[in-house]
């Protein structure tokens, strides 16, 4: 099923996420707005974003810096010192 968002849905949303970076910034997170937005889109929105705050973060690659660098090296036409190490990242720790 493929929902697409309302111009009411879409307000909501940038009304929430101008919250989150003015009181980020060290505002008081008030935002000022052009229009209203309606109580029951904003609930609607911050329960969805407290949802996927709580799934879980997959893992990246251990080896996802090697391919980036090696990425860029190929598309800047650079070679990679012949020193590098296999792996960057300690697969055995967490991330976060």
């Amino acid at each position: 099923m493929t929902r697409k968002l309302q111009e009411a849905d879409r307000a909501a949303v940038d009304m929430l996420f101008d919250r989150i970076n003015s009181s980020s910034s060290g505002n008081d997170g008030y935002v000022a707005m052009t229009g209203a937005v309606a109580e029951d889109r904003m609930q609607a929105v911050e329960k969805l974003l407290d949802l996927l705050s709580k799934m879980p973060t997959p893992e990246p690659s251990p080896d996802l810096a090697v391919r980036t660098l090696n990425r860029i090296a190929g598309a800047t036409s650079t070679r990679m010192p012949a020193t590098m190490p296999a792996q960057f990242i300690d697969s055995s720790q967490p991330m976060a």
